[in-house]
């Protein structure tokens, strides 16, 4: 009996520290460097926002793009576009912790991987 105790001590802590650790978990999109993203996305990007340099670039789900970058104001924005330069949306920080607000008001991940800032909370 007592070695069942003990086990039920040592592992039950165990599994809850492994679930937590799981439930924060989130599927970032891989950064990718500047030469790897298609030229007509960045000539997309040039134009929508002239005289902004992109801080990081972003696969999203391998169909997209996402562009992380600080505006002349100094406001921390994402833009994502398709593999073909098409702009899909703009995205502002909400929060100042890397969570980002789009246009529609939603905030955080909606489908597969999350463009993020990858800073991390505290």
């Amino acid at each position: 009996m007592k070695k069942i105790l003990c086990a039920v001590l040592i592992f039950v802590p165990l599994i809850f520290f492994a679930c937590e650790k799981k439930e924060k978990a989130e599927n970032l999109c891989p950064v990718v460097a500047a030469e790897s993203v298609p030229q007509i996305v960045k000539d997309s990007f040039a134009l929508r926002y002239p005289a902004t340099n992109v801080t990081t670039w972003f696969n999203k789900d391998s169909v997209a793009f996402c562009a992380h970058f600080i505006t002349s104001t100094n406001i921390e924005k994402l833009a994502q576009f398709t593999n073909s330069g098409s702009f899909i949306k703009e995205e502002t920080e909400a929060n100042q912790v890397g969570q980002h607000e789009d246009s529609t008001g939603t905030v955080g991940k909606v489908n597969g991987c999350e463009c993020d800032t990858h800073k991390e909370e505290n």
